[in-house]
């Protein structure tokens, strides 16, 4: 079991994501009593940014990341993570297009680069574990002493979150995995399966294994991790692969024997339906799947697979047969201990609406695609 300290740390974290999910604004403080109170800045006009003005006592900041500033055509030093941008109130308006639109940064808008670890990063951070934009509204509170500031924060309804909280809250929740749940669910592609369902010992998103095949061998088995795709997996959309990939492994399991099929609450490579329906509105104006998850201010794949290495363990299984074509979950999984014993390519057909999108995962991913032609 995790440690106490560890778990209330973490389900503060959790409070402070469901704050900003709400539009609500959440205080955070480094080690050395430096505080800032922020909200997510896809909730701001310009009256919030009077108002956090107003109560925080200084003005207002605007915070993006490092790959959102570069979308924007403006630079900050290579490896520092997030910016802040002070806010004339000429400028309150453009909040919004500022962290998610076609804007310009005019040129009398000065940056300031924020390492990591600082409020800026923190904020950034949190923001995208709550599958918002990480983009943040932030003002700076204009005194350390900590008391005062607990004190501000009970008289005003504000949660308060220490940076230190935060520190491996992305990834508590896939530390240590627990079967919650099982139950025979017999398939299209094979009759003899099983859903075996996942939960985080201390909260996060559930996760399922879907055991293919009767008494399927897990010494060494055909496994496939599948993150969440709603359009492709539900919808039957033509825009990727993931639907047909899904498919595609189920019946390689069950023509062999049996597999393993690990599926990942990871929906747009862990950026969320709605911001995934946001870059998909970016690719329709000319950006590639890499290009629109960076002027939404992501990472190339928000992805961490260490909850996929913790159902493993938990399935009994240290060695597989990886179904896939993505170097990074077979690297992720090495280092989680789990060991890849062979990759097993998929190789599927393209069509007219994916093309481009599969490219981009040969040209710029790194993803090992052979050329199978088109539908």
């Amino acid at each position: 079991m995790h440690d106490t300290r560890a778990k209330n740390a973490y389900m503060k974290a959790e409070r402070a994501s469901a704050e900003l999910r709400r539009g609500g604004y959440v205080m955070l403080r480094l080690n050395n009593g430096e505080a800032a109170l922020f909200r997510g800045a896809e909730f701001a006009d310009g009256e919030d940014i009077n108002f956090l003005s107003r109560l925080a006592g200084s003005g207002p900041l605007l915070v993006l990341t490092a790959n959102r500033i570069k979308s924007l055509q403006r630079s900050i030093r290579q490896g520092w993570p997030a910016a802040t941008i002070a806010l004339p109130a000429r400028h309150y308006e453009q909040v919004f297009d500022l962290a998610f639109g076609q804007a310009r940064l005019d040129d009398d808008l000065s940056l300031i680069a924020e390492r990591s670890g600082s409020l800026a990063d923190h904020a950034t951070r949190l923001l995208r574990n709550a599958k918002l934009l990480p983009a943040a509204l932030m003002a700076r509170l204009p005194f350390r002493d900590i008391a005062a500031q607990d004190r501000f924060a009970q008289e005003h309804n504000i949660l308060a979150l220490e940076a230190r909280d935060l520190k491996s809250y992305p990834h508590q929740p896939g530390a240590m995995m627990r079967i919650a749940a099982r139950a025979r669910v017999p398939l299209a592609v094979a009759e003899d399966a099983e859903v075996v369902m996942f939960r985080a010992e201390i909260g996060g998103e559930d996760h399922f294994a879907v055991l293919i095949g009767k008494g399927v061998d897990l010494e060494t088995p055909l496994v496939r991790l599948h993150s969440q795709c709603i359009t492709g997996d539900v919808l039957g959309s033509l825009k990727c692969d993931c639907g047909d990939q899904l498919q595609a492994a189920m019946s390689l399991m069950a023509k062999n024997g049996g597999g393993v099929l690990i599926y990942l609450a990871q929906e747009g490579r862990d950026i969320g339906l709605l911001n995934k329906m946001r870059a998909y509105a970016l690719q329709d104006n000319g950006l590639d799947t890499v290009d629109a998850n960076h002027a939404l201010g992501f990472d190339t794949d928000e992805r961490v697979f260490l909850p996929a290495a913790r159902i493993l363990d938990a399935l009994g299984i240290s060695r597989l047969r990886l179904i896939t074509n993505n170097p990074d979950k077979i690297n992720q999984l090495e280092q989680c201990g789990i060991k890849v014993e062979e990759r097993v390519p998929l190789t599927l057909a393209s069509n007219p609406h994916n093309e481009d999108y599969i490219a981009t995962k040969k040209n710029r991913t790194g993803h090992m695609i052979a050329d199978k032609g088109k539908n």
